[in-house]
């Protein structure tokens, strides 16, 4: 039998961009395109809330009265479909439209949200509060109670004084939790401008996301210490999608929902290549400087030290704070001392950067500034045809899409 001599890739990238090409498949040691995501994503989501783990289905755990608030965490795939569902279930019971609050958390960085209100009827929509948390207001937090540790947690007063919280959130994997998801929405983005500030980091790369993790081990102690029990997750799939949604006991549905993140988004190599390639879809949570040093941060893990690491994107952000120091050194380690002294909201796409700089060389193709791709120590690429030479030239090649979400391991 003759053996394949090329295997045709496809990576597709921001909203429209697309790599396409026939690979020497002698030199592609890994292509993963990353999951399908579901094309009926109101059918996927009504299937889930219909069917709740360990625990019965929304309706039973409301009486019409409550005071009812759903804690939606920012970059949630067809938010709006889950929004819908989950009224469905509240109006069944009862519950009035006025007796709703939607909750997303503060973010110390840009994000784009569509209204998850958009899929509600009239009648309702504008009834039913959207509100983002907003810590710096005197009376936006209460205290709560103090943790096993000592440490005094104040959340969002709706949280505090709401009869019944349910969290909806995308499971995958998170630099500083290990895993986001489910009661990572409370803490610390739904508290107060300290417990922001002090969760500002470059997080733990050399961990494994299953390691222990401080941040992790207190936002599901918050959340024990609320009693929330309703859960309602997405996990990512290729851009901007999501391949799976699950509902029902919180605890459940993240141990769920993180085995699937692990089965489709883990990437384990038996050793590391010399050129990676990797894509940045556009999805609900931005496609930015963060999507970007979340997918340095990835492909370092796979790269051999002075590879190559070839970013496929359409960013067109401007650089906050952190980035704009990166690009004053001479060496990107030189911006590590000065980046952790200032803590900037985008401190740690900033060390992702400068820590794959240190690493490999860095090829990114963007609608960025050229001379704005140079000073942060990347090489600018203009046309789509310089990647392929790229491969061309490599002994061995990694190419994975929406590669945002991935994990990657050497073991």
């Amino acid at each position: 039998m003759a053996l394949q001599q090329s295997i045709p890739v496809r990576l597709r990238f921001g909203s429209s961009g697309e790599f396409a090409a026939e690979v020497d498949a002698a030199r592609v040691a890994l292509f993963r395109p990353g999951p399908r995501a579901k094309t009926d994503s109101a059918g996927a989501v009504r299937r889930a809330l219909a069917s709740p783990i360990d625990l019965p289905t929304l309706d039973q755990a409301l009486v019409p009265d409550d005071n009812v608030v759903v804690a939606l965490d920012r970059g949630v795939p067809a938010a709006d479909s889950i929004v819908a569902e989950i009224w469905s279930y509240l109006e069944r019971r009862g519950v009035r439209p006025e007796n709703l609050t939607i909750l997303q958390p503060a973010t110390i960085l840009s994000s784009r949200n569509a209204d998850p209100r958009r899929r509600l009827p009239d009648e309702v929509r504008d009834v039913i509060a959207l509100k983002t948390h907003d810590p710096t207001e005197e009376t936006s937090c209460r205290y709560l109670a103090t943790t096993s540790g000592g440490e005094r947690i104040h959340l969002a007063t709706d949280l505090v004084d709401a009869d019944f919280v349910l969290t909806v959130g995308v499971t995958e994997f998170d630099a500083l939790l290990g895993y986001r998801g489910t009661s990572s929405v409370l803490f610390p983005g739904l508290s107060t401008v300290d417990a922001i500030k002090r969760t500002i980091g470059q997080g733990h790369q050399e961990l494994s996301p299953r390691e222990p993790r401080p941040l992790r081990q207190l936002v599901d102690e918050i959340a024990w210490l609320m009693g929330i029990q309703f859960s309602v997750q997405v996990v990512p799939g290729e851009a901007g999608g999501f391949c799976s949604v699950l509902a029902g006991s919180s605890d459940a549905v993240f141990a769920r929902s993180r085995d699937i993140v692990t089965d489709e988004w883990l990437i384990s190599m038996p050793e590391r290549v010399q050129t990676v390639i990797v894509a940045i879809s556009a999805d609900a949570s931005g496609h930015g400087w963060q999507q970007l040093g979340r997918t340095l941060a990835m492909a370092r893990q796979l790269v051999e030290q002075g590879g190559r690491i070839v970013v496929l994107s359409e960013i067109s952000d401007a650089p906050g704070e952190g980035i704009e120091l990166l690009r004053r050194v001479e060496d990107p380690g030189d911006a590590l001392q000065p980046l952790r002294g200032a803590t900037p909201p985008d401190m740690q796409p900033a060390l992702q950067i400068a820590s794959a700089a240190s690493w490999a060389r860095l090829f990114l193709f963007s609608k960025l500034d050229e001379g704005l791709v140079e000073d942060l120590f990347m090489y600018p690429l203009g046309e789509l045809s310089e990647v392929e030479r790229i491969i061309e030239t490599s002994s061995s090649c990694a190419l994975i899409g929406s590669a945002q979400h991935a994990f990657g391991i050497v073991e």
